[in-house]
């Protein structure tokens, strides 16, 4: 299935975004990366976007859709990054895996009806992904996040998981009219607008960003237009709702790449909600 493909190229992408994420979000300050990140994937997107899209004609409910999906995906991402400004890879990957779920969900109301077989996978999936991010170490558990900041944590992975979710419904559904290049270029601009006046405020370690950091954010800009891309393609393909449950795959694989990049630990349960994981993604795939 092409949608899962894309779901889990757009897993991959976002796995190594976060790693990157994880080491600049409190030097740097997550409000001030993440509008960086937007600016530096509009760029990118610019010279094919301006040279092959007709963007003058798109209708105005469109171009509506678009500025929402961006201010929402700026809530987004700027959610995530604070998020990662307060605890590991291996607790926020895991804790927002899931929103790919309200995505199905969505896709149910609309008319889109999962067989048994799919929705085991669907539960396998995100059984996989509790596993993942209630298993680890104690040193690499709740109990790490500072003392006071275990709230805020939670309320940002909960905000940022229903961004996304709406954001992928957004993006599908504008992607026919406009292509899925074009989309993701033009989100960008609402979205760094929302992150403005936070970045503006906000007072990080780093008063300047450094040549090493911004090279880190362009990495960052390109993974994410990358995986925000494939991701609006779906709204193409059949069953895209379903293709979305990909991307739950990106909580197990952040904490496989933390694992090996940045040491944190992976317990003997981890292990075993990746394997779920691994197992629902390929019942979908069937």
């Amino acid at each position: 299935m092409l949608a899962l493909s894309l779901g889990l190229f757009a897993a991959l992408c976002w796995s190594l975004h976060d790693l990157v994420a994880r080491a600049l979000a409190a030097a740097i300050g997550p409000y001030r990366m993440a509008m960086a990140t937007m600016l530096v994937g509009s760029a990118l997107l610019s010279t094919v976007v301006l040279w092959t899209s007709d963007i003058a004609h798109a209708s105005q409910s469109t171009l509506m859709l678009v500025g929402l999906l961006g201010v929402v995906y700026g809530i987004a991402v700027s959610s995530l990054f604070v998020a990662f400004s307060l605890a590991p890879v291996s607790i926020v990957g895991p804790f927002t895996a899931g929103y790919p779920a309200l995505v199905v969900v969505w896709g149910v109301y609309n008319g889109t009806l999962p067989t048994l077989l799919q929705v085991t996978a669907i539960i396998t999936i995100l059984l996989g992904a509790i596993f993942v991010g209630r298993s680890g170490d104690v040193n690499e558990g709740l109990g790490s996040v500072a003392k006071g900041k275990v709230i805020p944590l939670i309320f940002f992975c909960v905000l940022a998981s229903f961004c996304f979710a709406a954001s992928v419904v957004l993006g599908q559904a504008t992607t026919p009219a406009l292509g899925e290049m074009t989309v993701t270029f033009l989100a960008r601009f609402p979205a760094t607008l929302v992150l403005l006046p936070f970045a503006w405020r906000e007072q990080p370690l780093e008063k300047h960003i450094s040549p090493k950091a911004w090279a880190g954010i362009t990495v960052m800009g390109l993974l994410d237009v990358s995986a925000v891309s494939g991701i609006n393609y779906m709204g193409y393909l059949p069953f895209k709702e379903l293709g979305a449950m990909g991307i739950s795959a990106y909580g197990a694989v952040s904490v496989l790449l933390a694992m090996i990049v940045l040491k944190e630990r992976v317990s003997r349960w981890q292990w075993f909600g990746i394997a779920l994981i691994v197992a629902g993604v390929a019942i979908l795939a069937v």
